[in-house]
């Protein structure tokens, strides 16, 4: 429109652009750079959004879909902002809240069930940080740290999965999906099929199969036990082979007890077999036993080796 400043159309155009479905890790890279470019642009990104809370009526759970990304006048730029939620922060803390949805969020060793209101169920492991779009023509997970499993309702409207450089869209079915603090991930279909998009290359998942990606983003495709994969839903974890100082990490997600490697030489150690989670004292006895290595507890930690 008329008057309109450049500077805050490109605002916009950004906050349409970053909530589309097409939204790419290049798209986010590139916001960072026009952030970082000039100061004026963080302040022109949040008066945008604050375009948002003048909207009457916007639903987190039911907003529209974003327009395309193209410049935008005055009324176009308020259906933009309505179809993302943005909390102010300033400078590159905004990347992180410029996208739709509702946050759900659990803290460590807790665990939350949900029921989306198209239908689809939601069970958060612990220390996990989601966001959901969900409605009768949208529906959209972004998992940015953690553990979900996922029940997808039947629908028409295919259910996007974002979790870092992956992104998998299912039409219904059971799903597993984990996206670690180092962006290694995986997604297993306990039922149903999904199409996946990781690692530049696009894969079907049918029923049984795991993806899986580490930091490098290299591949690997299996069929993991169900028992195994399903145990964080019983407070268990189910460790083959794995170095000691990853299982102290697992197990830290779920107590406030710390589980602390004291002897680096230790950390290498091998551990395999299934472990209740939530009491870390419990869970260091039974290692210094399995692993011969001293342990003892000072105040909230409990030592390993040393």
């Amino acid at each position: 429109m008329p008057g309109e400043r450049p500077m805050a159309r490109t605002a916009a155009e950004w906050i349409a652009r970053l909530n589309a479905d097409e939204r790419t890790v290049d798209d986010e890279q590139a916001f960072r750079a026009w952030i970082a470019a000039d100061p004026a642009h963080a302040a022109d990104f949040e008066r945008a959004t604050d375009i948002w809370a003048l909207v009457p009526g916007t639903d987190a759970a039911a907003r529209p879909a974003p327009a395309s990304v193209r410049p935008l006048s005055r009324r176009r730029m308020m259906a933009a902002c309505a179809g993302t939620l943005v909390v102010g922060g300033g400078g590159m803390a905004i990347m992180q809240t410029a996208m739709a949805g509702t946050r759900y969020r659990t803290g460590i060793g807790e665990q939350r069930r949900l029921t989306l209101p198209e239908g689809s169920a939601l069970f958060l492991d612990a220390d996990t940080d989601v966001r959901v779009l969900a409605s009768a023509s949208r529906r959209r997970l972004w998992l940015e740290r953690g553990r979900v499993a996922l029940t997808v309702k039947p629908s028409a409207v295919p259910f996007a999965i974002d979790a870092g450089r992956g992104r998998f869209v299912a039409g219904s079915g059971r799903f597993d999906v984990r996206r670690d603090s180092d962006d290694r991930l995986a997604m297993t279909a306990l039922a149903g099929q999904a199409d996946v998009a990781v690692a530049g290359g696009q894969r079907s998942l049918s029923a049984g199969q795991r993806i899986r990606t580490d930091a490098a983003d290299v591949v690997q495709l299996d069929r993991p036990d169900v028992e195994t994969t399903q145990a964080w839903l019983s407070g268990r974890a189910a460790f083959h082979d794995d170095r000691l100082d990853a299982v102290a990490a697992e197990a830290n997600r779920y107590s406030l007890t710390r589980l602390v490697i004291a002897d680096p030489a230790t950390a290498a150690l091998r551990v395999s077999g299934m472990y209740r989670m939530g009491d870390n004292v419990a869970l260091g006895q039974a290692l210094s036993q399995l692993l011969s290595v001293p342990v003892r507890q000072v105040d909230d930690r409990v030592l390993l080796g040393g």
